[in-house]
């Protein structure tokens, strides 16, 4: 045994012998060619990520706050005037006055609207600011900062957008507190008659210190106890696991189906399995999802039908599209399409398609984004609503992307039936190229005696053409083949007759 590993041994080729050159060359351009095509992957991915997330405050200015003063005090006239000129600052969102607008003339006008989405917050200068504080600073009485302003804030839009204009718009107002208790304290003392003691005497020390603050009113919360990061981190598992392993699938059973069985069924029978695949990864995920849903959240049997809903819409969405490359993209190629279509779809998870440079408002056409749209929205008691452009974002990358791999996987099965291509969608190697009905026919005809003679010759002289072999031996066995097929065709003659 080992003596014949030697021999097999000798007739393989050193790597970089002669004979070996095209077959290097060969290789060293595959190797150019993934290493160009996965730089340009890999920036296009990684750029995406970084621009979709890249400094959001340039563009603040694009949320949008309601503010509305409701007290007609002298103190309630200038805290909004302080307010308003606090919200110049390019470093936080614009501020629309509606104060003696007959939009949004009440509180709970104005937080429907932040709940609907029509806006990203408010802030209102409560009725009965100005008397509460006059009250407190020249009597005495007790007194809440807290209840001089309200900032209405909601958790339905993208979380990291949302917490960006909350954290600005509490800055700006609680860097007013400081400068608001000084005009406060100059204008007591420009009173007649007005001192610092009598002033200090008679007012509360909390409204003398603090004038004015504010209460934050989440109309919207957030009900799951996990960070929504979480719930992107299972739709990316949804996609890989619920796109990725049937169309991988696939590829170790697919050719019989293409070579033998009618392409609309074969169609059929790749949608069918990659549905019910996506729903048994889907009910798998929603499940983990309520398992760890966490103390805040009450869900129902419909919220579990819900979330299953979206997850399989995401799935759906990709798997087709995976299909699509499955069957037409060359194998080299593959993985930066998926490379690229995962990372594109985390960066609009990530960080949304508001408060971004333009040309990212391509997000509002990813499945993730939408996904991400409708799970806030569910576990945010419908705050926010944009489930109708959502699902049909979804719908139509699924039933578009299912309808051209139905194309590609006809196209592919005809090329294949003609030997133009393999089933790793690249051609055939030159002499290869064989109709699958002309290898059928071949298959099903019988050998000659004169054919089997030359097939056995020839074979004989590919496994001799070694330094080992001598033409006395090459010559003798020709001569006792011959022979031999001479004596079974004249047995066969003899048969015949």
């Amino acid at each position: 045994m080992l003596r014949e590993h030697r021999e097999r041994q000798k007739k393989l080729l050193p790597l970089f012998s002669p004979e070996l050159r095209p077959t290097r060359m060969a290789f060293a351009k595959g190797l150019w060619d993934i290493f160009l095509v996965f730089t340009v992957v890999f920036w296009i991915s990684i750029s995406f990520l970084y621009g979709a997330g890249y400094d959001t405050m340039r563009h603040i200015k694009d949320a949008t706050l309601i503010f509305r003063n409701f007290d007609d005090s002298p103190a309630a006239t200038n805290l909004s005037s302080m307010i308003i000129t606090a919200f110049e600052d390019p470093a936080v969102p614009l501020l629309k006055d509606y104060t003696g607008s007959s939009r949004y003339d009440s509180v709970s006008a104005i937080k429907d609207a932040v709940w609907k989405g029509d806006a990203w917050g408010a802030i209102i200068v409560n009725n009965g600011f100005g008397t509460n504080l006059d009250r407190a600073l020249t009597e005495g009485a007790v007194y809440n900062a807290t209840s001089a302003v309200t900032l209405v804030t909601e958790e339905s839009r993208h979380y990291f957008k949302v917490m960006m204009v909350n954290k600005a718009a509490a800055g700006a107002l609680t860097g007013l507190e400081g400068a608001f208790a000084e005009q406060t304290f100059a204008r007591l003392l420009s009173a007649d008659g007005a001192s610092v003691t009598s002033v200090i005497d008679q007012a509360n020390a909390e409204a003398l210190i603090t004038p004015f603050s504010f209460a934050t009113d989440n109309v919207a919360p957030y009900h799951f106890d996990m960070s929504m990061y979480i719930l992107s981190v299972t739709l990316s598992l949804c996609m890989v696991v619920g796109s990725f392993i049937p169309s991988n699938m696939w590829k170790s059973i697919e050719e019989p189906f293409f070579k033998q069985v009618r392409v609309t069924q074969v169609i059929a029978l790749r949608a069918f399995i990659n549905i019910i695949w996506a729903i048994f990864i889907c009910v798998q995920a929603t499940g983990i999802v309520f398992a760890f849903h966490g103390p805040s959240w009450s869900p129902s049997v419909g919220d579990f039908f819900a979330i299953f809903a979206i997850f399989l819409l995401n799935t759906l969405a990709f798997t087709f599209f995976i299909d699509c490359m499955q069957n037409w993209v060359h194998p080299r190629f593959l993985l930066g399409g998926y490379f690229t279509t995962l990372f594109v779809n985390i960066a609009a998870a990530m960080f949304g398609a508001e408060l971004n440079n333009h040309f990212f408002r391509i997000c509002y056409a990813m499945p993730f984004h939408s996904s991400g749209l409708m799970l806030r929205t569910l576990l945010t008691d419908g705050s926010y609503n944009k489930l109708d452009f959502a699902i049909t974002i979804n719908i139509l990358w699924s039933v578009f992307w299912w309808l051209v791999s139905s194309f590609l996987i006809a196209r592919k099965a005809r090329l294949v039936r003609d030997g133009k291509i393999m089933m790793s969608n690249v051609p055939p190697p030159p002499g290869h190229a064989q109709p699958a009905e002309a290898t059928a026919t071949a298959e099903k005809e019988p050998e000659s005696p004169a054919t089997q003679i030359s097939s056995s010759e020839s074979e004989f002289l590919s496994s001799s053409t070694t330094p080992s072999a001598s033409e006395t031996d090459i010559s003798t066995h020709m001569a006792g083949t011959r022979a031999r097929k001479s004596s079974e065709m004249s047995d066969i003659e003899i048969e015949d007759a």
